[in-house]
């Protein structure tokens, strides 16, 4: 048949990368549930068509998914409603959401081909979770991989951004990767297939549009008409040499990590500056892809992405010994250095304000901790107690009447720390405390009736101490989780 060559490639870029489980034999066991992202354009068409072609024989169950990013009005409507035709003649399930990709822009004060980006993965990756799909099936295809590869060069990316578009990464698989644009459109052809056409594909007034339209058919025309095919061939030769520089970063990384919280990893600078240039490079990136998660992948735009020049201020600290001062790496991620450490963490935004009873465990998950808690009586503690209110807070029963609360610190809080004359700002405290300014965000409080009885970690508040008056102690023990 003349789509034996396109489904050969298909099923070659399957086998080769493992996208799609097999079954022990056609009709036994069941295959993978594939979510397929359908915009109605002709990759994406092609790409659902291909995998009918092979569904009994990988016994898959496939779900058709559109979004609707209401860029272009009355067309993008038109789009959504022949994507769900599509899978209403196919007898296939559709999802469909729309989202007002302009707002989202605004909000988060991105470019839109950002935004578009970044709520397309979202509402992928939820729906996915939500259905119980194994894979999410994109439409990226050769020319894409080509178009990729020049953006990030003409950005200045480095091996990572030069590896390109994954075959696989998590959920995504991109069976198309392999297969050139004009291979696509022949398929479509060849089966009398429709499909739709983007408009706003046709104009150069994005980065992405202006290599399709412009650079890349020049350097077809002027230098080399197999482009795409060099361009692909360079980007898979430098993803495995990444994949191999990050096998082995990975394995250094361990030795030279202090300590890695949910989110927060610290690293020896002792050790990390006795390694080559491109290895604390990598050891960076590597920390923020941990870090960002899932979220990692999709983070790949011209103001989003994780830059040469972020990791470059970064080690220009480290070796200026700027103790104290930080950069920002991504997103709200961060690079600090602090003494003798290397601190890459997310800035949490949530502000988190919890009520909280005593005695008891607590587990506070979202926070990264335990709370152990019990009261006991005051002449079976020593005499005199020596903890301030590290690890563990002794403070007295009966001062402690009313509602508990465990909250972040405000700008403009204030306690006496035991021990101490007067009041003093939380601020001031953990800067005389000597806390790095990357803990000092992360920092809990204990209240009772709006007063600060625990800096969970440092200091309990000195009305809150036991005395010999004391009858009643209540004991409180932190428990740090690692990650």
């Amino acid at each position: 048949m003349k789509n034996d060559v396109f489904l050969k490639k298909f099923r070659q870029t399957i086998a080769r990368y493992d996208l799609l489980e097999i079954p022990p034999a056609a009709g036994l066991g069941r295959g993978d549930k594939i979510l397929v992202a359908v915009s109605g354009g002709p990759d994406s068409v092609a790409l659902l068509y291909a995998l009918l072609e092979i569904k009994d024989e990988f016994n898959l169950r496939l779900y058709v998914a559109h979004l609707n990013h209401k860029l272009r009005g009355r067309e993008s409507d038109q789009d959504q409603k022949f994507v769900k035709n599509l899978a209403s003649k196919l007898n296939l399930k559709f999802f469909s959401k729309s989202i007002d990709v302009k707002k989202e822009a605004r909000k988060k004060k991105l470019s839109l081909e950002e935004a578009a980006r970044l709520v397309r993965y979202r509402y992928l990756e939820n729906l996915a979770d939500r259905i119980k799909a194994q894979k999410i099936a994109m439409g990226h295809h050769a020319d894409d991989q080509a178009e990729t590869f020049l953006m990030r060069l003409l950005r200045g990316a480095g091996g990572s951004g030069l590896s390109g578009i994954p075959p696989k990464r998590g959920k995504i698989v991109r069976p198309l990767i392999e297969i050139k644009k004009e291979e696509i459109e022949k398929f479509l052809k060849q089966k009398g297939l429709s499909y739709r056409t983007d408009s706003s594909n046709l104009l150069p007034n994005y980065f992405r549009n202006k290599i399709r339209l412009l650079l890349l058919p020049q350097i077809k025309k002027n230098f080399n008409p197999k482009i795409v095919d060099v361009l692909n061939r360079a980007s898979n030769i430098i993803s495995l040499q990444q994949q191999y520089v990050e096998k082995n970063c990975e394995e250094i990384l361990r030795l030279v990590c202090k300590s890695k919280r949910k989110n927060k990893i610290v690293l020896d600078l002792k050790r990390f500056i006795h390694y080559d240039i491109s290895l604390k490079r990598e050891m960076i990136r590597l920390c923020v892809k941990e870090l960002v998660g899932d979220r990692f992948a999709s983070l790949t735009t011209s103001s989003t992405e994780l830059s040469f020049d972020s990791i470059e201020r970064t080690l220009s600290l480290i070796q200026k010994e700027k103790s104290g001062r930080k950069v920002k790496l991504i997103g709200n991620t961060w690079a600090e250095v602090s003494g003798e450490n290397l601190a890459i963490y997310s800035r949490k935004e949530k502000q988190y304000n919890y009520p909280i009873s005593f005695p008891g465990k607590k587990n506070l998950r979202s926070l990264g901790m335990n709370i152990k808690s019990k009261i006991v009586s005051r002449p079976s503690l020593p005499q005199k107690i020596k903890s301030k209110g590290e690890e563990v807070a002794f403070l007295d029963w009966e001062k402690l009447k009313g509602q508990f609360r465990l909250r972040s610190r405000r700008p403009k809080d204030k306690f006496k720390p035991l021990g101490m004359q007067g009041t003093k700002s939380i601020a001031d405290f953990l800067i005389d405390m000597k806390v790095p300014r990357y803990e000092r965000d992360e920092v809990m409080l204990l209240t009772t009736k709006g007063k600060i009885a625990w800096i969970l970690g440092h200091r309990i508040g000195d009305e809150f101490k036991v005395t010999d008056k004391t009858k009643k102690v209540l004991r409180i023990e932190l428990i740090q989780k690692q990650k």
